[in-house]
């Protein structure tokens, strides 16, 4: 194999690696879309297991989006997530925190009896964030 047929072969796997990392992303960042309810009220359904690189991606994605559509308030729907360690529930708080900080009120449904004894374990508080059983049960509240 010559020089230039093993430039040619890294030069093709790399850009290769290149496309599918970006596509990756992108899968990523459509996988956690707000949905917006009212032009103040959006939704963010999280569906599947989250690592904390997927948790990563929502929190961005989240932030950025969040702002962008001047909402004021979020609610993070976890009816669809069968299960999550400290570190992405850690990543959820933190979510709420950055999103108090933008003016943006969280309000969480759906969360499972798995997902509310990793948040107990963790010591997290949750007393400023409005929680309900099911987003059926949320929306009629924050839309009153």
């Amino acid at each position: 194999m010559t020089n230039i047929q093993r430039l040619h072969d890294f030069l093709i796997s790399h850009a290769n690696e290149e496309l599918l990392t970006s596509h990756k992303e992108m899968i990523l960042e459509l996988s956690t879309p707000i949905i917006p309810v009212t032009s103040k009220v959006g939704i963010l359904p999280l569906v599947g297991d989250i690592d904390t690189y997927r948790a990563r991606i929502i929190r961005e994605t989240t932030l950025t989006r969040s702002n962008k559509l001047k909402l004021e308030y979020l609610i993070i729907d976890l009816s669809g997530v069968p299960y999550m360690d400290t570190m992405v529930a850690n990543e959820l708080f933190q979510i709420n925190k950055a999103l108090s900080l933008l003016g943006i009120s969280t309000v969480i449904t759906g969360i499972s009896p798995t997902i509310a004894q990793t948040t107990i374990q963790l010591g997290l508080d949750f007393r400023n964030i409005s929680t309900y059983s099911s987003l059926q049960q949320a929306l009629p509240i924050i839309m009153g």
